[in-house]
């Protein structure tokens, strides 16, 4: 059957193997108490830097500097807490000398990192369902053993970062507007090469450029305006000319002579006419052989010869070629070109015009004095000089018109290259103007940040003094020492008494056997076992009251004035009497 046990049983386990529980747990406590007491005092100083917004209104001056607060404090504490500048710190306050005898740098360096603290402060910012956290400060905390010295590490880290923000905004205003210049000189080189190609383009196609097509068109048909005025001048000349070679077959060039006995002296066309009449009243009454017909036949010959009247001869074509253009000149103010006996009178007078006896002048046989006929030839002369007048316009009209027509049928051709070079020089002067426009705001951006009107960190909160340490934690230390002591004490009783298989008792002695106890025979006690037990329990005591001194004396250096302590204890029971 299994012995019921209970707590007494147990107590009195431990009461038998008491020292089993009261030297450990001393040990244990004891271990915690100088553990907390052996620690350093770690302290912490830290300084709380505030994120100011731009002042001045962003719809008005953009500033240059992007990014999040946030990602520039992460930037920020990459390069305050680089090796360079935190050896530079070490050297400066002398830290951890200690470590610098038995460490590497780089390890003292990762010591350092570790003992700096940078923690960010936000704030939630929105309306509606969806809010934002914004960083609007943060701070800036360094841990160590000399409060003094931590002090000034961490408002020296402070600083850093306030000089390094300052720094970085100031240079990438300053390099923004560098580059912004330097892509202006670039575009203004672009600009001045595509102005000079168009430059050489105007001077190499100046008269067929696009822009100058509609005025082309315009003067060329101005051109043909003034040529179709031309043509109906020339045509009227013409007209004229002929109208007055007409009158001028009806007019005989030569004014009646008057002899000195009164009688009327023939010009050779009439004396000629009068000789053909003589020889046939002549050859009606004589022979051919009569010296008469002789004499009239001979001077009929020269007279021929002087007029040239004969069938064939040029003046008789001549005479014929004036005819048929006094003709024309009637029948066209009857009928259209296109009538048959129009089109067959310019014809003829076109085949008598192509022969050279009918160009060649005819010999003059003798100046004509007749004043009418005189005033004919000279209006005939003054049409003639006014047609070949008006052809010599109408030739030159006609060459600028041809000129003009090319152009037009030239431009085309150059216009896409043309329009090319005028998009790319615009494009390029937009791009100018848009930097023009950027460079100014980044300078009003970079004096923004040289006179601190923009963002910036300001230092609210100063690294000041650490009065207590904010490690080691001793009561808790301590509490759990004594906590472990208290099981560790436990821990051995338990395992003693499990490995302990001795009988203890009568009752244990009956449940083996399986036969009743009759009697039972206490302990003996000697004056030696007494005297043991005497100097046990005072050294149990003495232990005990080491335990409360230590305690006392860790309580008042460390958590809290034993003078302030009993104060507090005195009020408290003068609030309940």
């Amino acid at each position: 059957m299994e012995q019921e046990k209970d707590l007494r049983f147990y107590w009195q386990i431990l009461l038998a193997r008491k020292h089993y529980f009261i030297w450990p747990a001393v040990a244990v406590l004891l271990l915690a108490v100088i553990v907390a007491s052996a620690l350093p005092p770690i302290y912490e100083s830290k300084s709380t830097i505030l994120i100011e917004e731009q002042q001045i209104p962003q719809n008005f001056v953009q500033t240059t500097v992007t990014g999040l607060a946030d990602e520039r404090i992460q930037s920020l504490s990459q390069l305050i807490l680089s090796r360079t500048r935190l050896l530079e710190v070490i050297k400066q306050f002398n830290l951890y000398p200690q470590m610098r005898e038995k460490y590497a740098l780089e390890e003292i360096i990762e010591k350092m990192r570790n003992d700096i603290k940078v923690d960010l402060i936000t704030a939630e910012v929105g309306t509606g369902r969806k809010n934002q956290g914004v960083t609007i400060a943060f701070t800036v905390a360094y841990q160590g053993k000399n409060p003094e010295t931590v002090q000034r590490v961490a408002g020296t880290l402070a600083s850093l970062y306030l000089e390094e923000n300052l720094k970085i905004r100031e240079q990438q205003a300053k390099t923004t507007t560098q580059f912004l210049e330097a892509e202006l000189k670039e575009i203004e080189e672009r600009l001045q090469t595509i102005g000079g190609k168009i430059s050489e383009f105007k001077a190499k196609h100046g008269e067929i450029l696009p822009e100058l097509q509609q005025f082309n068109l315009s003067q060329a048909e101005s051109l043909e305006r003034q040529i179709d005025q031309l043509k109906g001048q020339i045509r009227a000349a013409e007209d004229r000319k002929i109208y007055l070679e007409s009158q001028l077959t009806t007019i005989n060039p030569d004014s009646p002579l008057i002899s000195g006995s009164g009688e009327r002296i023939l010009d050779p066309h009439s004396r000629l006419r009068t000789l053909k009449v003589m020889l046939a009243e002549l050859q009606a009454r004589y022979s051919d052989d009569h010296p008469d017909i002789i004499r009239v036949k001979q001077e009929m010959a020269e007279l021929e010869k002087m007029v040239g009247t004969t069938e064939g001869s040029p003046s008789m074509k001549r005479q014929k070629l004036t005819n048929l253009k006094a003709e024309l000149a009637q029948k066209q103010s009857r009928y259209s070109d296109q009538h048959p006996e129009i089109i067959k009178l310019k014809r003829e007078i076109a085949e008598l015009e192509s022969l050279p006896e009918v160009n060649t002048p005819a010999p003059a046989v003798a100046q004509p004095d007749n004043p009418a006929y005189i005033n004919l030839l000279t209006n005939i002369q003054a049409a003639t000089n006014d047609i070949n007048m008006l052809q010599n316009q109408k030739a030159d009209l006609e060459a600028k018109l041809r000129n003009y027509r090319q152009r037009l049928e030239d431009a085309p051709k150059v216009e896409q290259e043309y329009l090319a070079l005028v998009r790319d020089y615009q494009n390029a002067h937009a791009k100018h103007q848009e930097i023009m426009n950027k460079i100014l705001e980044a300078r009003i951006a970079e004096g923004m940040e040289e006179s601190q009107k923009a963002e910036r960190f300001t230092l609210i909160d100063p690294a000041s003094y650490p009065e207590k340490p904010i490690s080691p934690n001793r009561p808790l230390i301590m509490l759990v020492g004594l906590f472990l002591s208290g099981g560790m004490g436990l821990g051995l009783v338990a395992l003693t008494e499990h490995l302990d298989h001795s009988v203890k008792n009568a009752d244990e002695v009956a449940w083996l056997t399986g036969v009743p106890v009759l009697g039972r025979i206490t302990r003996m006690v000697t004056a030696e076992d007494l005297a043991q037990k005497i100097r046990r329990r005072r050294l149990l005591w003495s232990l005990v009251g080491l335990s409360i001194l230590v305690s006392f004396v860790i309580l008042h250096l460390f958590i809290m004035d034993l003078g302030i302590l009993t104060a507090k204890i005195w009020r408290t029971v003068g609030k309940y009497t």
